[in-house]
């Protein structure tokens, strides 16, 4: 829960620093004190977007944190994933700049605003206003329906199957649009495979004829050069010479002479020139001058750069283009067995999915049915007696939709095969109208308490929510305005819970109550929160009244409001 909030330079704002307790906590003052500031300040935490024209004039940054303790458990895997340590309590920062920047830290750490959004449903349930006219959005009912009920795994298990199908629905789409194009692309993959594999490319061709034609094409000049070296190391040449130096060195030392390096140099020089010669010779033997065979090796070498060019600049990688048309040719040929598979599968999914859909449709209308007699046993206490509620599923059907159910063609969606919305006739007598065509907002107000009072009794969440509820008494009064003041005090005993209400007989029954004024300073307005108790208290609840401070009659039932059990 929210244990202590600070707020900085936030409309007339300057400085509130609040400790707030567990259980009911009512928030009251004037109109235009700046009680809605401090619910906005909440929903900036809770990751909302501002602006610059939010901070107060002249300021240079506007600042709202908030320290939740203890650490709801839900929160430890996203809060690891942050980098934040689980500590005993989470510290939540938001700044805004006049420059329009904003930025935020969980525990010191940086976050996004959608960090923020990921985590403030553990801490934060803002209920105001606008959240009110959510209510009037068809798509919102089902998740209502499907929070009482329990129906999340269920849902999430429609929207998997959904993906699933719609995944088979494309590979499925993509094969026929391949088998359609298969002629095509196979007239294409033969005449490459043709023109690559008549020429028979073999790695390390090229290199060896690049050097064949450089043997051919100097014949004559390469061995007359060979002959050259030939003679200068064979016959009476170096080798025979070198030989001769060596028996002259090895008889110098017979004689006893420290010859014994220059012998063995000769000796090195002597295998190097037989070795050299050798070499030359082997050479000699490829030297032919065969205009012919030249002319056959610039053929082959122009096939090859012309393959080469066309299919990957190299010889490697004209192979491997030639291997994938290989392994493309041959996943078309059997395209449309790999087609009739994929029929199947798709089939299994749309069936699976259909199942689980139908599953869900009928769970939704059971929850459905529940929620809304609670909803109207709890509206009964809200001087909504009779009040009826029923959840209508009305099917996505489409004259070309894709599956079928219940005999209709429909266009599914990832929450099933239906919209839901739901119905309500507020007056006895009355036909069910949709929840958007609620005329008064006082009615609209004690369905959305009513529908929060339900949810949360059903909640699996933390214990620790912190529960805020702006002005959803309004257009109420009277015994229905006692009623909301005892469903919020009985909240309050699970959550904490924090309400902005101008009536006394809700704010009579706050755990806490806090009193938001606008002060003078220094020449500027300036907000101030203060808590009050005792009489301070009972005159609060005075004004509330729209009575004067000395009314006695007044006092007396402020007194009897601050009584009751």
């Amino acid at each position: 829960m929210l244990r202590e909030l600070e707020v900085r330079d936030l409309g007339i704002i300057e400085v509130v620093r609040l400790e707030l307790p567990p259980g009911f906590v009512v928030l009251t003052g004037e109109t235009g004190a700046g009680k809605s500031l401090l619910v906005h300040s909440l929903k900036l935490l809770s990751g909302e977007r501002g602006d610059a024209d939010m901070l107060r004039a002249g300021a240079e940054r506007l600042l709202v944190e908030g320290v939740f303790a203890p650490v709801p458990e839900e929160l430890t895997e996203p809060l690891g994933e942050l980098g934040v340590e689980p500590n005993a309590e989470l510290v939540i920062r938001r700044e805004m700049t006049s420059s329009g920047r904003s930025r935020a830290w969980v525990n010191d750490v940086p976050v996004t605003l959608a960090s923020l959004q990921r985590l403030a449903p553990a801490l934060l349930a803002i209920a105001g206003q606008h959240e009110q006219r959510d209510l009037a959005d068809p798509t919102t009912h089902l998740a209502l329906v499907d929070a009482f009920g329990g129906l999340f795994q269920e849902a999430q298990q429609v929207a998997l199957a959904f993906q699933q199908w719609q995944k088979s629905r494309e590979a499925l789409t993509e094969a026929r649009r391949k088998l359609a194009q298969r002629r095509d692309r196979l007239d294409l993959i033969q005449y490459q495979l043709h023109e690559i594999g008549s020429a028979h490319l073999r790695p390390g061709e090229q290199e060896a004829l690049l050097e064949e034609r450089t043997f051919l094409r100097h014949a004559e000049r390469i061995g007359e050069l060979l002959v050259t070296a030939q003679h200068a190391l064979g016959g009476e040449g170096a080798v025979t010479q070198l030989a001769r130096a060596a028996r002259a060195v090895r008889e110098l030392a017979e004689l006893g002479l420290s010859v014994a390096e220059a012998r063995e140099q000769l000796q090195q020089a002597q295998l190097l020139a037989e070795e050299a010669l050798r070499a030359l010779d082997s050479l000699a033997d490829r030297v032919r001058v065969d205009p012919q065979r030249l002319e056959e090796v610039e053929t082959r070498l122009a096939t090859l750069e012309r393959l080469i060019r066309k299919y990957g600049g190299s010889e490697a990688a004209a192979l491997a283009h030639f291997q994938a048309l290989q392994e493309e040719k041959a996943n078309l040929e059997c395209v449309e067995e790999h087609i009739q598979k994929l029929e199947e599968e798709e089939k299994e999914a749309a069936e699976r999915f259909v199942r689980l859909a139908r599953q869900l449709y009928q769970r939704r209308q059971e929850s459905a049915a529940a929620l809304a007699k609670e909803v109207a046993a709890v509206l009964s206490r809200l001087g909504m007696a009779g009040t009826r509620m029923e959840l209508r599923q009305n099917l996505r059907q489409a004259a070309d939709g894709p599956l079928t159910f219940a005999g209709q063609r429909v266009n599914p969606a990832p929450w099933g095969v239906a919209d839901g919305e739901l119905y309500i006739s507020p007056n006895p007598g009355e036909p069910l109208k949709p929840l958007a065509k609620i005329a008064s907002g006082g009615e609209l107000s004690r369905i959305h308490l009513a529908l929060r009072t339900v949810l949360r009794r059903v909640s699996q969440a933390s214990q620790n929510l912190t529960l805020l509820f702006d002005e959803v008494d309004s257009g109420i009064g009277g015994r229905v305005a006692e009623e909301v003041g005892r469903l919020l005090k009985a909240l309050g005993a699970k959550d904490q819970v924090l309400v902005v209400t101008h009536l006394p007989q809700v704010a009579g029954l706050g755990d806490a109550h806090f009193v938001v004024a606008k002060k003078t300073q220094r020449g500027r307005t300036v907000t101030q929160v203060s808590r009050v108790e005792g009489e301070a208290r009972v005159q609060e609840l005075v004004r509330m009244f729209g009575a004067k401070e000395d009314s006695q009659a007044a006092r007396q039932h402020a007194l009897e409001l601050l009584r009751r059990p």
